[in-house]
């Protein structure tokens, strides 16, 4: 059927009433449904009405052509036990009858005067003759429309047929048709049509309103049914219809189709049967019956009478000789066109009614309900639902310590009309068991901290999808370690991504959202597969259901921090140049942290251990700027080189002073080995190697010949100066003389030494607890999967909560300040940035953890564990078609998963007043969970 047009029903429908108007007496009050007050229950009438005005408005178009009562009669009895058919058949034959010669003269004749000998004038008239040859054949033909049941297409009842013959002439002796010919048959199945047909000849459809399959007066199986068979009905006749105009109208050329009145061929005249309409009482309310099902008959009567004077009306055009274009074919080609606008008028029919309730629905609310406004009500209603400890919380934590301002924020949000946090079933514990993941192939990291689990419903209907980010802040002066990554085991996290987020930097990693299969889905999709295909399946899908603990890593660095360089807590809090020198050491230069820690007395003041730190780090960046300014040095001479192998002429001094010549073609005044010179007076060579250079100045005194902070450090050397760079560059400041480090404090030989952390072996530590957590309260997340799949199979009747995998997108988009009171800009980090920032932060866990030694005590891991409830249609058609209140549905979902995530019945988790009406709605919820924490305990 096609798509319902609104507007165009509408208009279609006001002339309908019009003419509806006319068949009934001035005490009737037709109306458009939607203008009359009515109940639920009159829309499943009006359905019912208009699929018995449908049914008798096809099997009228097929009496017009040959179907009468006891033809009728005898298809409902075989609809009854077989299928029936109606089947097209065309045959044909052409014979050569001869062939005939004539002259025919060409209607253009010339005229040639010409003037004789004696003056007079004479004309000559000639013209052309041609001697055509004509090919005559004789064309017979037969179609024959009938039915017939089951296979038995051998004997059937003729419902209409018509045969006759032509001659045909053509230029050529080749056959304009098949000698011979038998088309393939055309067949349409009308069974359903038929055995709507009771015995008395009535028309009897009703739908079943108390099967659980009906959902609305459009959606149910019979309604589903008539709208099969009017399109098979609509499909088959259009074939005939095509099959008649293109194949065996064009072969009759005298008189041709065109040759006679076609406006007789429309539909104007005629009258459909399928009019939508209620009873009103001419006051604006509704009758006491709001729909008379004396209409049919009347409506039926009026379609007949108006066939009848098309046949009449066709009978005036066309013949009824034996040639093709006669009027037992025209008839059939208007019967068939009309039936095929009485089948399209019950689809749009019955898409009105569904229309009234999507109106109704939008009335009530006051605008048309988008997914995004869906999940705001599931959030204000999860607060009516549970009780506050148990309610689904925002997903938007601060990165702080007790008593600490937050060093920033990190949140899951998801885009609907702007970003916003979504809204998880959350499980709070501190760390049972210390955790671990690997920096390297022989380094392992340790971190204790809080432990949050979160499990997110999200929810999809068709056609919409949600954009799902986590996003990571940093207040100025802070910073905090971001790992992005999976819960391989108990006491594994394993990182794919890191990244440092420090000073007001703002980090967005889009999320991307993969579903597997729902537990029914998967069992019915391996129930045929071999013993060893499903072995293979099941193993897949364990990993699957492992993959969907997408686990958020946050590790404070400030604290970390203080315990490494064996600092007092919160000692760093107020040194931010510190902090930052401090980060910049361990992440740009790897700098090993024994050469940063304390040492010293225990007892000395916080003072005196922050003013050794600041000591270290001063030397580690002396050290590093005397580096730096060797290798600018360095860059100095090789600029000087390049520029003085551009230019090798030096200037020739003059012969008598004593000076001598240089080979500058072969001079190389920086290598180990240059060219010698000739002998000087000052009995030594002069560029290297052997008495020193006379023009040098003196180590470490300034350039004489360079103004105070102008010169160039890259211009050409001043004439009759060496180049000799041996001992640094001329035309650059001497460096600062290094400082020697301090020597380490020698440990008290009358006490041990006692580190920060209680030393302990490297496996295991007291800390970690055996896979499970059993001894020491932890919690194995990688159990959770299998049972919420478990609870899920056993207690979604729907099947529509798939487990979800969360994955990190790409491009992460990055906003940060590269100055204090810098602007903010933006970058996107694709995989390589992404990759050089895991790498950074990597180096910087080393460091703060001394390989993996000490480990982090401040941290916080998230564990989503996320699902989501997939509907199959839109928001609308969810509640108008398929009568669903996802309401109902998606809280039921929220239920089954936080139950596991709680580890309670429903019962502890929903507030008093509100358990009737869920378990009213979601019954097997209350028993089948209890039963499974009992069996569970036990």
């Amino acid at each position: 059927m096609p798509h319902f047009d609104e507007a165009a029903f509408e208009q279609k429908l006001e002339l309908a009433l019009g003419q509806v108007r006319t068949l009934l007496d001035n005490t009737r009050h037709p109306l458009a449904p939607a203008s009359v007050p009515h109940g639920y229950e009159d829309k499943f009438r009006l359905a019912e009405f208009l699929t018995r005005t449908a049914m008798g408005g096809v099997l009228t178009a097929l009496e017009a052509i040959g179907l009468d009562a006891e033809k009728l009669a005898t298809l409902r009895e075989w609809a009854r036990v077989r299928t029936v058919t109606l089947r097209f058949e065309v045959r044909e034959e052409c014979a050569f009858l001869g062939e005939k010669t004539r002259q025919v003269e060409s209607p253009v004749q010339r005229v040639t005067e010409i003037e004789g000998p004696s003056g007079r004038e004479a004309r000559i008239r000639d013209k052309i003759v041609t001697t055509v040859t004509e090919y005559w054949w004789n064309y017979e033909f037969s179609y024959r429309l009938y039915a017939f049941q089951g296979n038995s297409s051998e004997s059937g009842v003729t419902i209409c047929a018509q045969s006759g013959n032509l001659g045909l002439r053509t230029s050529t002796n080749r056959t304009p048709r098949p000698q011979g010919a038998v088309h393939p048959a055309i067949d349409g199945d009308l069974t359903w049509l038929f055995q709507q047909v009771d015995e008395q000849g009535q028309l009897a459809f009703a739908i079943d309103r108390d099967d659980r399959r009906c959902h609305t007066p459009r959606r149910n199986l019979e309604v589903d049914a008539a709208i099969a068979c009017f399109t098979r009905f609509a499909r088959w006749s259009s074939s005939v219809s095509s099959f008649i105009k293109s194949e065996l109208l064009p072969i009759q050329s005298e008189p041709a189709l065109g040759d006679f009145d076609r406006s007789a061929l429309n539909l104007d005249d005629l009258f459909s049967p399928v009019v939508p309409l209620f009873e009103g009482d001419g006051q604006g309310e509704a009758a006491r019956d709001v729909l008379p099902l004396g209409h049919v008959n009347a409506f039926l009567a009026e379609q007949r009478r108006r066939l009848e004077l098309k046949r009449a009306k066709l009978a005036e055009v066309f013949p009824s000789n034996k040639s093709l274009i006669t009027l037992p074919t025209m008839v059939l080609l208007v019967a068939f066109k009309h039936g095929r606008q009485v089948c399209r008028d019950y689809g749009a029919g019955v898409d009105y009614v569904e229309q009234l309730l999507r109106q109704q629905l939008v009335a009530a609310i006051g605008r048309v309900l988008e997914p995004s406004d869906f999940a705001d009500y599931m959030s204000f209603h999860y607060r009516k639902l549970f009780k506050p400890e148990f309610r689904p919380q925002p997903f938007s934590y601060a990165v702080r310590r007790p008593h600490h301002d937050p060093e920033g924020t990190l949140s899951l949000e998801v885009l609907r009309d702007d970003w916003v946090p979504v809204s998880s079933v959350v499980q709070h514990r501190s760390a049972g068991h210390a955790m671990r993941f690997p920096l390297d192939a022989a380094t392992e990291a340790t971190f204790l901290g809080e432990r949050h689990l979160h499990a997110w419903v999200a929810h999809q209907f068709s056609g919409s999808s949600e954009a799902l980010k986590l996003v990571a802040r940093a207040r100025q002066f802070s910073s905090y370690i971001l790992l992005v990554g999976r819960i391989a085991a108990a006491d594994r996290f394993e990182p794919s991504h890191a990244i440092v987020v420090q000073n007001k930097d703002v980090l967005e990693i889009p999320l991307e959202l993969e579903q597997i299969p729902t537990p029914k889905e998967f069992r019915d999709a391996i129930e045929s597969l071999s013993p060893e295909q499903q072995r293979f399946a099941k193993s897949f899908r364990g990993m699957q259901l492992e993959s969907t603990l997408f686990g958020v890593c946050v590790i404070q660095i400030k604290p970390q921090l203080e315990r490494l360089l064996k600092l007092p807590p919160d000692g760093l809090t107020k040194e931010i140049k510190l902090t930052q020198d401090l980060l910049e050491l361990f992440m740009e230069h790897q700098i090993p942290s024994d050469l940063l820690a304390y040492e010293g007395p225990e007892d000395a003041s916080p003072e005196d251990k922050l003013e050794r730190v600041r000591g270290y780090v001063g030397q580690m960046q002396g050290m590093i700027d005397e580096a730096r300014e060797k290798a600018l040095a360095e860059a100095r001479q090789r600029e000087a080189y390049r520029r003085a192998e551009s230019d090798r002429s030096l200037r020739a001094p003059d012969p008598g002073s004593g000076a001598f010549l240089l080979d500058t073609a072969s001079y190389d005044p920086f290598g180990d080995a240059a060219p010698r010179a000739m002998a000087s007076s000052f009995g030594g060579d002069p560029f290297g190697g052997g008495g020193g250079d006379p023009f040098a100045a003196p180590s470490g005194a300034a350039d004489p010949f360079a103004a105070p902070g102008a010169a160039d450090p890259f211009g050409a050397p001043a004439e009759g100066l060496s180049l000799d760079f041996a001992g640094g560059d001329p035309f650059a400041a001497p460096p600062a003389p290094p400082q020697a480090a301090p020597e380490p404090a020698a440990p008290d030989a009358s006490k041990p030494s006692e580190p920060s952390e209680p030393s302990e072996p490297r496996e295991p530590k007291p800390y970690e607890v055996s896979e499970g957590g059993a001894g020491g309260g932890g919690v194995d997340y990688t159990r959770i999967p299998a049972l919420l799949d478990r609870r899920v199979e056993a207690l979604d009747d729907d099947s529509a909560l798939r487990a979800t995998i969360i994955n990190p997108g790409d491009p992460w988009q990055k906003t940060f300040r590269k100055t204090l009171l810098a602007e903010a800009a933006q970058k996107s980090l694709d995989a390589e940035e992404q990759r050089t920032e895991k790498d950074k932060a990597f180096d910087l866990i080393d460091a703060l953890s001394k390989s993996g030694d000490l480990a982090f005590e401040h941290a916080s891991l998230h564990v989503v564990i996320a699902s989501t409830h997939c509907f199959d249609k839109t928001l609308l058609e969810t509640v108008v078609q398929a009568n669903v209140n996802p309401i109902e549905k998606v809280e039921r979902s929220a239920m089954i998963v936080a139950t596991t995530i709680h580890d309670r019945p429903p019962q502890e988790l929903l507030l008093p007043d509100q358990q009737e009406r869920f378990f009213a709605s979601s019954p097997r919820l209350g028993g089948a969970v209890e039963r499974a924490l009992e069996d569970r305990s036990s």
